[in-house]
């Protein structure tokens, strides 16, 4: 047949024993699972093994590229990896974005399998049909620019996908960048590849990508981009990306931290950091950061990263004080590989049980200073597991193993901490998400239609269900919470949050707000048959991304979680002590404070929206059989 969108190839690469070897996928199962983040869950299904070391050469990487990356869509580039993670004990997937899923598409691949563990370092070049697995003997030991800059004289423009030393030293919650930038893998992908000796993936491709319908194709293509081009806040997204609509500012001034705040706005990035602006490939956005501090101890300091907010959030941590301490805490944990969502919160976790005479300097080897140089030590120490350091470099449930009276003072799901408080952000179907996701502590799968807007009007939640193709049958119960008072249903709705994301990743689109925003189902149903030559309707991808979050949830079942391990952190019940306010977990409009009943309701509506057991948070057997996957629990 002729292939359009996809290649038809998957890639599988034994580091054990060195063969490589390529598959053709079945048509079939691109009906069924799409592509992206549904064929990568097919592919675990069949691959990974129940009970497999995440730490072991059984454990499997996979990659995959939607069937429109490769193409000029808007916003198409995001990748999806999925593995068994060893911080999380979880089968999840992970998203980036950047060059890596173009240049794979490019050279004739859609997926990439990787098993085994070789046995010196190596790194995996893909350029076009020429597939080797090369030495990395000279880039061991280097950090993850150091490796990117080295490959990229080499091959020129390329995709990269890298680890830097924490993932050579196997710390649970390292992760890998795609091209310095992207983050890849929460949960531990640093050290998966780090334990199969695997410092780097670099892709190359020339060959193009046909497409079925290449008139309907710019029709569609020439329609979107003028709407993009037209929005009258383009200019304001390109100009601040994500810092446009993120309340960290706010949040330090309400917490009388006004010295930081100040420097935590436009102004700093404009006048004080920014040095340009970048894009993932077909992005008419450009939300990427070039970052450059210009004056101070740190100048001439570089740092590339998916936005200014991420060095700009550890301005919440009492041991940051200035712009140029947040650059340079981040672009140290970026090119060692660290998770820079983990580290603060570990560091901030063991200078308040330090504060309160818990953790003691004679335990830990540490004296937890509220100061930069303290945050840095600690970031050198995880890196190398050196003394404490080597505790912490296991992470959370390392840490309970220990210090089993710590739990109480954990704000942890599943082995990764939160990323986003509802008692300062209230409940919505991010925050929610972060409990139910198979994954931990996560958020990318929940944004949608709630992220960072408590209380938006009632009236504005409908169109945004048609967009994102929920069955109007459904439009009752998402507004029938367990009061009235709430509005909204947050357990129902996460379920169409998690669909929408599935969807849009499914194809290898962009979920952030940005780009989301411009979306609809017909519209990414338009755009794939334009590409693939494939005839779905809008409830053939709606019923794919419930088939694939179902699987997914399989996965994790042969694993052992269930609805016990869909725990609302204890934490988030009591009053939070937020500058002299004390902020209650509650509903999103802000009326109804959330107790440990409605907190269970909610989770019973949702798992009742998914059709699964709501005693266990097991699909049943009915559902399992609607969507063909019996054959797989």
């Amino acid at each position: 047949m002729d292939w359009n969108g996809y290649t038809g190839n998957i890639l599988t690469i034994n580091l054990t024993s060195g063969k490589i070897s390529v598959e053709k996928e079945n048509v079939a199962d691109l009906r069924t699972f799409i592509g992206g983040i549904g064929m990568n869950c097919k592919l675990a299904a069949d691959l990974i093994k129940p009970k497999t070391d995440p730490l072991s050469p059984e454990n499997v990487i996979i990659i995959g590229a939607g069937p429109l990356i490769g193409t000029i869509t808007p916003g198409s580039s995001r990748i999806i990896g999925i593995s068994k993670f060893p911080a999380t004990g979880a089968i999840a997937n992970s998203c980036g974005s950047m060059s890596f899923g173009y240049h794979l598409k490019q050279a004739g691949f859609d997926h990439v399998v990787i098993t085994g563990k070789a046995d010196h370092p190596v790194y995996l070049k893909i350029y076009d049909d020429d597939i080797e697995l090369c030495s990395a003997e000279k880039l061991w030991g280097r950090d993850i620019n150091q490796t990117t800059d080295s490959l990229r004289a080499q091959y020129g423009d390329c995709g990269v996908i890298a680890i830097g030393q924490a993932g050579e030293n196997l710390v649970l919650f390292s992760l890998a960048l795609v091209d310095k930038t992207s983050t890849f893998g929460r949960g531990g992908l640093g050290a998966i590849m780090g334990f199969k000796n695997l410092k780097a993936i670099v892709t190359k491709g020339t060959k193009g990508i046909d497409i079925a319908n290449p008139t309907e194709f710019m029709k569609l293509y020439e329609k979107l981009l003028e709407r993009i081009r037209n929005y009258k806040h383009r200019d304001n997204w390109i100009k601040l990306g994500m810092l446009r609509n993120t309340p960290l500012a706010a949040m330090l001034g309400a917490r009388g931290e006004r010295k930081k705040a100040k420097q935590c706005n436009e102004r700093t990035y404009l006048k004080k950091l920014k040095k340009y602006r970048f894009a993932c490939p077909s992005c008419p956005i450009g939300d990427k950061d070039l970052l450059e501090i210009k004056e101070g101890e740190y100048s001439g300091l570089t740092n590339y990263t998916s936005s200014v907010i991420n060095p700009f959030s550890l301005f919440l941590s009492k041991n940051i004080n200035t712009y140029n301490e947040a650059v340079k805490a981040f672009d140290e944990m970026s090119r060692y590989g660290l998770d820079s969502i983990t580290v603060p919160a570990l560091i901030d976790f063991c200078s308040e049980l330090y504060n309160r005479g818990i953790l003691t300097q004679e335990m830990s080897g540490i004296e937890w200073k509220r100061d930069f140089n303290t945050f840095i030590k600690v970031i050198e120490m995880i890196t190398k597991r050196e003394g404490f350091g080597n505790l912490l470099a296991d992470g959370w449930k390392r840490i309970l193993e220990v210090y089993e009276d710590f739990e109480k003072d954990m704000v942890v799901i599943k082995g990764l901490e939160q990323v986003f408080d509802p008692r300062m952000l209230r409940l919505g179907t991010m925050e929610f998400e972060q409990v139910v996701n198979p994954k931990g502590a996560h958020v990318a799968s929940g944004g949608s239609p709630t992220y960072l807007s408590p209380g938006r009007p009632l009236d504005m939640f409908t169109p945004h269900f048609y967009r994102m193709g929920i069955p109007e049958s459904a439009f009752k119960r998402i507004f029938s919470p367990p009061r009235k008072e709430m509005g909204i249903n947050v357990g129902r709705l996460t379920r169409y949050a998690e669909d929408w994301y599935t969807v849009l990743t499914s194809q290898g689109l962009c979920a952030r707000a940005q780009m989301n925003r411009f979306w609809g189902l017909e519209s990414v149903t338009a755009f794939y048959n334009a590409v693939t030559g494939f005839d779905l309707q809008p409830a053939d991808l709606r019923l794919a991304a419930e088939r694939t979050w179902n699987l997914l949830k399989i996965l994790n079942v042969r694993e052992g979680f269930s609805r016990k391990d869909d725990k609302f952190p204890a934490q988030w019940f009591k009053p939070m002590q937020f500058g002299e306010m004390k902020l209650n977990f509650q509903d999103f409009y802000g009326g109804i404070q959330i107790t440990p009943e409605i907190a269970t309701q909610l989770l019973d509506d949702y798992y009742d929206e998914r059709g699964w057991d709501i005693q266990t948070g097991i699909p049943t057997s009915q559902k399992l059989k609607e969507l063909g996957l019996e054959k797989y629990l």
